[in-house]
């Protein structure tokens, strides 16, 4: 296993952040006292790791190049060093740092054309309006199953130009990939293994078909782009694609079913919303400040460095708070409030810098669209039963499950 630098004495005496069942399903709770203490910076004891809360330290790290991803290193901390898993990390765009992460994005940002994104928003209206339609069918559903889930993993699945038969099984791999995200079990590493064996032979499989016989769609795009004779090998093809479709998918289930837990929770700012549509857009941005998709990114020092006053050694991993950033009371009014109206929602849940998000926009369209058609074709969503917890353990923010009633207007 590689030799992970030990945090100096100063780092130490910080306050700790628990890596443990209430931070993960109480992010805020957890992290909220330390920020209004005035805490730039926590340890995590679990891990001995650094973990940095504030809005302007965060910022300052994604901008700065003396700062990379974490690559397989943060899996190595843990005993976790080989596997079908760990290859895939090894050659996946957002665990890289340059020069192969620029030439990677610059390939990938030549396929992402906007005629492609523009083919995204009428497929999506017609599949959440699809969706809608048979959720109040049923009239009690998990949001998550019937709607939140399907929807993202329809339109990735869709813009890549996979059959709508294999829907299904690419949502239950990238499911089992989620939960490798933080500091997975022995069984769950098991599972994200088997998932990237049978993604990297479905898509490899994809690939070559798509090969003799291109087709409209993104798969084709990323066949096809070169730049000054430089084109993706297989496996270079099949990591991205892999990654288009856990990241296309997860985090914008995250955000459809965090966003409408937001609303139903603040039954004020929801019925504001209904009385003001104009606000949607405004309101997704809140969401995504309010109950970002993913908890945190995990970055490594590429040499000595200093965050927030707190020496870092080269090699070092550490991490950077998006969910607490985005409640940070030096940048925000009144953090903890849900505000559809909110004027200073700039978030970092995209990331920022190189590693910003490439599917930004396509998926604030997605929630857009979702917004819209469930609120056009819901006169009430009610929650059933008690308050549903969130999942624990994995840097992804999403419930275990979400009951709802649904009455059509």
């Amino acid at each position: 296993m590689q030799a992970i630098p030990v945090p100096t004495a100063a780092a130490q005496e910080l306050p700790e952040l628990h890596f443990d069942e209430r931070y993960f399903r109480d992010p805020h709770g957890s992290a909220g006292p330390l920020l209004r203490a005035g805490a730039r910076v926590a340890r995590v004891p679990e891990l001995g790791t650094l973990f940095f809360l504030r809005h302007a330290d965060v910022t300052k790290v994604l901008l700065d190049r003396r700062f990379g991803a974490m690559g397989v290193r943060y899996y190595e901390h843990q005993g976790w060093s080989e596997g079908p898993y760990i290859e895939w990390v090894r050659r996946t765009l957002v665990f890289l740092d340059p020069p192969d992460h620029d030439r990677l994005r610059n390939l990938l940002s030549r396929a992402f054309t906007p005629r492609q994104v523009a083919r995204v928003r009428p497929i999506t209206r017609e599949i959440a309006d699809r969706l809608a339609g048979e959720a109040a069918e049923a009239r009690e559903v998990d949001l998550y199953d019937a709607f939140a889930q399907r929807l993202p993993l329809q339109v990735i699945c869709s813009l890549l130009g996979i059959p709508s038969i294999d829907f299904a099984e690419v949502g239950r791999w990238t499911e089992a990939l989620s939960l490798a995200t933080a500091t997975p079990t022995e069984a769950e590493r098991r599972e994200a293994d088997r998932a990237i064996v049978a993604f990297d032979d479905y898509v490899g499989a994809l690939v070559a078909e798509r090969r003799t016989r291109p087709g409209e769609d993104l798969l084709t795009e990323l066949i096809a782009v070169e730049e000054d004779g430089d084109r993706l090998s297989k496996d270079e093809l099949v990591a991205m694609v892999v990654q288009l479709l856990y990241a296309g998918h997860e985090t914008t289930r995250n955000l459809i079913g965090n966003g409408l837990f937001a609303l139903l929770q603040n039954p004020g700012e929801l019925a504001r919303l209904r009385r003001e549509p104009e606000l949607l857009q405004n309101a997704v941005e809140e969401m995504l400040r309010y109950e970002p998709p993913i908890l945190f990114l995990t970055r490594i020092a590429l040499g000595d460095s200093e965050v927030a006053g707190v020496p870092l050694q080269r090699g070092e991993l550490f991490h950077l708070g998006l969910a607490s950033a985005n409640r940070d009371p030096d940048r925000y009014a009144d953090p903890d409030r849900f505000d559809v109206g909110r004027r200073d929602n700039k978030h970092l849940s995209f990331g920022w810098g190189m590693h910003f998000c490439m599917g930004a926009s396509i998926a604030r369209m997605e929630g857009q669209v979702a917004f819209e058609t469930l609120l056009r074709r819901f006169a009430k969503i009610e929650l059933v039963g008690p308050t549903p917890p969130w999942a624990p353990a994995t840097a992804l923010r999403t419930l275990e499950r979400f009951p709802v009633r649904l009455t059509s207007a």
